[in-house]
């Protein structure tokens, strides 16, 4: 066992809204959730929540440092990130460690928790996912120069100008710590291909001061129905495929515009009525060829495109059909745009397909408000809540958890990364 810094909470401004266990996915949906980040003061404190079958609160652990993904692994353990405290944690479904993981660089001069294995990784950030082989397969960050690189995402004639980047690497490693594969999204797609979110200060504070956020990588999968890897790309408003033994590029699945040869023959071809995800927080692999996305849809445009007004705009699960051989996709199931725009989340957020059912669980991680209730379209200096939805096949809700704190006094801004399903 690790040591362990859990301890038990007061009460969350969670609630259970709807919990028909009859229909619901047997077992149970562990979530994270976190304040801050929005008009209250940020805090460095995250939550791990369970909702049983009932819709009872089974485990409530507070920890330090906030949150971001949950994988409820075979084993019966959960797995999560501390992405900015550089640690992945394996607990027992009360709470307690098992097994953790720190990045070697976050925590090179100061001593890790005790037994943790150090990770060849320099921001271990947003994701961890477990292969098949046991393997975890992660997101690292790296820093390059560009000396005409654009200025501005709504003129296409702004000057361009010399610009410190940051991209994103998947990296495949062994529990024990070692370094399988790297993969350099730098050298995948178009590094000087920007969308609106590619400006944002993100990494300013995370260890690349003065950068810009181009790729904004934020979920990874494996497909092993090829042996490819599947990678979501926020700030490029896409999801890409590429092979694990060879690192080549095999489709790119998002908005065609502003997309260069030689990567334009990789931009998979609609087929039917299909609606392009944007700033995407999620991708899974469902089935051959099909993806599943959690689509925040920021901004429904790309850069030099007029942007979608938040109070218009919604979120949404939404599952595409590839055919890679032809290059073409087929929208072939979604929920949320009906909901608009309740449940527009603007960050966070995640879907996953449940195996017995078909249900499937959404993550509304990030549903930002301003003062008068109108949705927004940032979290900063908003009011913020979170929904976790599990739908039938036919869009009925089985589950509704909410967690929404500003009908308090002093209201704080609440949302919630990701969730995921344990089977009873």
């Amino acid at each position: 066992m690790l040591e362990t810094m859990w301890t038990r909470t007061g009460t969350l401004p969670i609630t259970v809204r709807t919990s028909d266990a009859q229909r619901r996915e047997p077992g149970t949906v562990y979530f994270t959730t976190r304040p801050g980040g929005g008009a209250g003061p940020r805090t460095t404190v995250g939550w791990l929540i369970g909702v049983g079958p009932d819709g009872d609160i089974v485990l409530e652990r507070r920890f330090d440092g906030t949150s971001q993904d949950v994988r409820c692994l075979p084993s019966g353990k959960i797995l999560f990130s501390q992405s900015m405290q550089g640690i992945i944690y394996e607990v027992n479904p009360d709470g307690s460690i098992h097994a953790g993981w720190h990045s070697r660089d976050k925590w090179i001069d100061k001593q890790p928790p005790l037994r943790s294995i150090e990770l060849p990784v320099n921001h271990t950030h947003h994701t961890v996912n477990v292969m098949p082989n046991g393997n975890f397969l992660i997101l690292d960050a790296e820093e390059r120069q560009f000396d005409d690189w654009p200025s501005d995402s709504t003129d296409r004639a702004a000057p361009r100008r010399k610009a410190a980047v940051v991209g994103d690497v998947v990296k495949e490693v062994t529990r024990d710590g070692h370094l399988v594969r790297a993969y350099h999204i730098f050298d995948l797609v178009d590094p000087h291909r920007i969308t609106h979110g590619s400006f944002d200060n993100y990494w300013h504070h995370l260890g690349f001061p003065g950068t810009n956020d181009w790729s904004h990588a934020n979920a990874v999968a494996y497909d092993p129905n090829d042996d490819g890897i599947v990678v979501s790309l926020r700030h490029q408003d896409c999801i890409v495929k590429f092979g694990r033994q060879d690192g080549r590029l095999r489709w790119i699945l998002g908005n065609p515009s502003e997309w260069r040869d030689p990567w334009r023959q990789y931009l998979l071809k609609p087929e039917g009525a299909l609606r392009w995800q944007f700033h995407q927080h999620d991708c899974s692999v469902t089935g051959p060829g099909r993806i599943l996305c959690f689509d925040n849809g920021n901004f429904r445009a790309g850069a030099f495109e007029t942007p979608l007004d938040p109070a218009e705009n919604f979120s949404r699960a939404v599952e595409f059909e590839i055919d890679e051989k032809n290059r073409t996709v087929r929208q072939i199931w979604q929920y949320g745009e009906e909901r608009k725009p309740a449940l527009f989340g603007c960050y966070q957020g995640g879907a996953r397909r449940l195996p017995k059912t078909g249900n499937t669980l959404i993550t509304f991680g990030g549903l930002c408000f301003d003062k008068a209730g109108k949705p927004a379209g940032t979290h900063v200096g908003m009011r913020g809540a979170a929904r976790i939805l599990e739908v039938t096949s036919k869009g009925e809700v089985v589950l509704d958890i909410e967690v929404d704190d500003r009908a308090a006094a002093e209201p704080r801004a609440f949302s919630a990364f990701r969730a995921d399903h344990m089977p009873a």
